[in-house]
């Protein structure tokens, strides 16, 4: 099997590192570094609990492989800190925490106003919960996507340059042209981050569905006492302790189809973020921010990090984005799925297995 996977992202190097074998022929072009790429720059929390069903089921899964692998957690140099999460809608939050408590157990636990108050949380609303995590904590994307690639090199070759034009040749093999050269593969992936949409538009692919938006946060300076891990759905914040003292502090920017080679900072944002922070923790001493990052992320119709077909044909041709941002909590899980359908032949977007097409030939 003649595979090639495009982007050197975590997603990217992940999927790479679950399918690199013997009997594959697999090559990942990473192209061109980005010191502003996602991986490069994201805060990196991981946790079980997210509002989304389906997000709640790929991290929980994702953590547990984590926290089950002493590699995994030296390569991704996992720090542990207890997580608060405060949903805006709470219907099914008891469902998910049986389950990730099922996965995990001892894990996660659901605390009221009253302990978060206790915890230096202030000006909450009537009948407030948190989901209270005790194994979350963030990790390197970075780091981990180094990891995986040195642990995969022995078993894949790193094609330098950029995939200049993808053609569907015959039935099913594409043709991947990197500079200036031919390539012919059974299965390629596209795993280029916020760059997806841009590379299918410049190969005269379909991009409808993609969307690129601004990713931001702050580094800031404190005083001695600084919050837990917190996400905030109900004040759109979200922060975390930064090694030197630092809080590293953001909101969701809600700022769309952004250039991911020049993603914006905005000085409004971050400062609306340290006036929320102050006013939802007063024991926090907040001074300025000494670094603002912005990057970028591509989302897709539905938010997880998934297999998509870029054209309704027999060509084995997908993209592997599309997540919802902070993919890291979901990498694990999310790259095990998609390198088990590809490697049962399990197709997405209900097209026939290779194995199925073969059978209807015949018969």
């Amino acid at each position: 099997m003649r595979a090639c996977i495009v982007g050197g992202g975590l997603a990217g190097a992940m999927l790479a590192w679950r399918l690199a074998s013997p009997a594959w022929r697999l090559e990942l072009v990473p192209g061109r570094k980005s010191t502003v790429d996602a991986t490069a720059a994201s805060g990196g929390a991981v946790r079980a609990f997210d509002p989304d069903p389906e997000l709640c089921r790929l991290a929980t899964a994702s953590t547990a492989e984590l926290l089950g692998s002493r590699t995994l957690l030296r390569w991704a140099d996992f720090r542990r800190s207890d997580t608060f999460y405060l949903p805006q809608r709470t219907e099914a939050v008891d469902e998910a925490v049986a389950g990730i408590e099922a996965a995990l157990p001892g894990s996660v636990r659901l605390t009221d106003g009253a302990d978060l108050i206790r915890r230096g949380w202030a000006d909450l609303h009537a009948g407030c919960v948190a989901v209270h995590e005790h194994q979350a904590g963030y990790v390197s994307p970075a780091g981990l996507r180094d990891a995986l690639l040195a642990d995969t090199g022995r078993r894949m070759s790193v094609v330098d340059g950029e995939v200049t034009a993808v053609t569907l040749r015959g039935s099913d093999s594409v043709v991947c042209s990197i500079e200036g050269e031919d390539r012919e593969y059974d299965l390629v992936v596209v795993a280029a981050g916020s760059w997806t949409p841009a590379l299918l538009r410049s190969w005269h692919l379909p991009a409808d569905g993609y969307r690129v938006q601004s990713i931001q946060y702050g580094l800031y300076l404190t005083g001695r006492w600084r919050p837990p891990t917190f996400i905030d759905e109900v004040i759109s914040l979200f922060g975390r302790p930064a090694p030197g003292g630092s809080l590293l502090l953001g909101r969701p920017t809600g700022q769309w189809g952004v250039d991911p080679d020049r993603p914006p900072t905005t000085p409004s944002l971050h400062a609306g973020a340290a006036r929320l922070v102050s006013a939802r923790f007063p024991r926090l001493r907040i001074g300025p921010a000494w670094k603002v990052v912005g990057s970028a992320d591509c989302y897709g119709e539905t938010p997880t990090l998934a297999l998509r077909r870029v054209v309704e044909s027999g060509h084995r041709l997908f993209t592997f984005t599309g997540g919802a941002g902070g993919a890291a909590k979901t990498a694990l899980a999310a790259t095990r799925h998609a390198a088990e359908r590809i490697l049962s032949g399990a197709w997405p977007d209900g097209q026939p297995t290779p194995q199925e097409a073969e059978k209807v030939n015949h018969e």
